[in-house]
């Protein structure tokens, strides 16, 4: 079977619609890998009263999201989709209508603001409720316990903030020399809450070098792929998360 040409009209017309097609902006924002910070080179300090160094590095996550007064176009799309450590989701499901770059960057710092504060008082709590951690109550003084957190922002640092109190206020060896990464919410009584991005955080933990990821229980369907060499442990509790630092395995 033989068939003719397109007329070169009809040609002309599907170049312009694909040409369109690739240029136009998609409502569509890219998750990338961020930082992996450790919290003990100067983010997080206790003063006025005795502390206990930490012995490992314990790293705050963070993800690049596309900001919300930009528009992505086809070829960036696909490119992301073809990338392992990235991925696409629709802009309503990231950001919420009328969004800009200065709402979200401010609404992320008073999400940071007040993970830190609920982190500290969740540490506090925690070590007042386990006397075998040999916690005096002068230590647990809130105002003795400050963060220092310059290129990230939003909650999902609680957890670990949390853990960094614990570890800096105990005597008790924590991190045990290990290079240990996570991320997840914190509420006052120690739930751990999901996140965004949980699969670009696992894979900047691995390139960091962290040997152990501690993940939210609520984002344990959305792991889709660990890096060999990576153990992520899924936790749901401040206590969860204690328990998998401290065990002998």
């Amino acid at each position: 079977m033989r068939f003719s040409p397109l007329p070169r009209f009809a040609t002309a017309i599907l170049g312009i619609f694909f040409t369109l097609a690739l240029i136009a902006p998609l409502p569509f924002v890219i998750v990338m890998p961020g930082n992996a910070q450790n919290i003990f080179e100067k983010i997080i300090t206790v003063k006025n009263q005795k502390s206990y160094p930490a012995t490992g590095r314990l790293d705050l996550m963070s993800v690049r999201v596309t900001n919300p007064n930009n528009w992505i176009v086809g070829p960036e799309v696909l490119y992301a989709w073809i990338r392992s450590d990235e991925a696409v989701y629709p802009r309503a499901a990231i950001y919420p209508p009328g969004a800009t770059t200065e709402s979200e960057k401010k609404a992320a710092d008073a999400d940071m603001v007040r993970s830190q504060s609920k982190a500290i008082g969740a540490g506090l709590r925690y070590l007042s409720r386990h006397p075998d951690f040999e916690v005096t109550s002068d230590q647990l003084i809130e105002e003795n316990i400050n963060f220092d957190v310059k290129r990230t922002g939003g909650p999902s640092g609680g957890m670990i903030f949390a853990l960094g109190v614990i570890e800096l206020l105990t005597p008790t060896d924590i991190l045990r020399g290990r290079h240990i990464s996570g991320s997840g919410t914190i509420s006052i009584d120690g739930k751990v809450g999901p996140i965004g991005g949980i699969n670009e955080k696992i894979h900047s933990a691995y390139k960091a070098g962290a040997t152990l990821f501690l993940a939210p229980f609520g984002n344990r369907d959305e792991i889709t792929s660990v890096p060999k060499g990576m153990k992520v442990v899924i936790v749901a509790t401040l206590d969860d998360a204690l328990k998998a630092l401290t065990s002998k395995e």
